[in-house]
């Protein structure tokens, strides 16, 4: 009986899963391609150095019309959210939200939805990418960045591009993987290319144009 209720228990929740999923699926079907998803840290005022280039980033972005995605939240994601969308083209951003964190979206987010779970809005927003950039953010924004690695490295994810904004904040991350992760063999050198940092938008840019349209789409 114990073994039947934990059974159907599941079963339940692996539905309410799929369902989500299917929804998040068929939302992020309506966006633009190519899509470049922006991580970032949601504690980041929009005052601070990184939430500008953030927006004058994602404004660069959808200028090239590419859209882009985000969590919908604060910090780093309302930043690039509130690039203005171009006069022709049809890039646009689209905030996925996770229920419970008690932030909502942000006041520029047009497109925006909900789920329960973290690691679906991860699946999504990885899933459906053609390119990443990476904004200086606490644990989350590691996450997402080490995931992403991760399914690449294994090949569960086709090759990306990956950029790092913000090469005084990350120094010390990279100082680690070089002195540390390589010299004990825990990554290889090749995998050290999986992805750039730098300071200049424009190298960012150029890096995301030049291989977004090469990344074979999913249905």
């Amino acid at each position: 009986m114990h073994r039947i209720k934990i059974f159907f228990s599941a079963a339940l929740h692996l539905s309410h899963v799929y369902f989500q999923l299917i929804r998040g699926i068929w939302k992020i079907a309506g966006v633009p391609r190519p899509m470049v998803t922006v991580f970032g840290g949601s504690r980041v005022v929009q005052t601070d150095p990184y939430a500008r280039q953030a927006n004058q980033f994602a404004q660069m972005l959808v200028n090239a019309n590419i859209s882009v995605i985000t969590g919908g939240g604060p910090g780093i994601m309302e930043a690039a959210n509130c690039a203005l969308p171009p006069l022709n083209g049809e890039a646009k951003s689209i905030g996925i939200g996770v229920r419970g964190l008690g932030e909502g979206p942000n006041k520029c987010v047009k497109e925006y939805f909900v789920l329960d779970y973290f690691f679906a809005r991860k699946w999504l927003m990885t899933n459906y990418s053609q390119g990443f950039a990476v904004f200086p953010g606490g644990f989350g924004t590691l996450d997402e960045l080490s995931e992403v690695l991760t399914l690449i490295q294994t090949k569960k994810l086709g090759r990306v591009p990956i950029v790092l904004i913000g090469s005084e904040y990350w120094k010390l991350l990279m100082q680690w993987l070089h002195t540390e992760a390589l010299k004990h063999k825990l990554i290889l050198k090749e995998e050290l290319e999986l992805f750039i940092v730098t300071d200049d938008l424009q190298e960012a840019l150029n890096i995301l144009q030049g291989k977004v349209g090469q990344v074979q789409e999913k249905p």
